[in-house]
């Protein structure tokens, strides 16, 4: 599945920001509207690592061994509503991406 990489590789900060979001047993939903995608995708997150990436000082976010990119990748609201972008939470800019969806 071919992303369109907007918030894959993030600064230092983003990605610490974004795994704060992120818990073990959570179910968060990937769903990647610009692909032309429908129906989100539930994942439950079993691994959860940040690192830098061998790309000038970018860093990633990765679940169950696999990075994410945070524009597409939805995780339970704080205020128990629908799934919210983890993107926006990260303050990482994502374009053509709802701010929340209905799973």
């Amino acid at each position: 599945m071919a992303y369109a990489d907007q918030c894959s590789y993030v600064d230092k900060e983003q990605a610490l920001k974004a795994a704060t979001f992120l818990k073990l047993n959570q179910l968060i939903y990937l769903f990647c509207e610009p692909c032309g995608e429908t129906t989100p995708q539930p994942v439950t997150i079993r691994s959860i690592s940040v690192g830098t990436v061998d790309y000038e000082n970018y860093w990633q976010v990765s679940i169950n061994n696999q990075g994410v990119d945070l524009a597409y990748t939805y995780v339970p609201s704080s205020l128990g509503q629908k799934p919210i972008n983890l993107a926006a939470l990260a303050d990482c800019p994502a374009q053509d991406v709802s701010p929340f969806i209905n799973p």
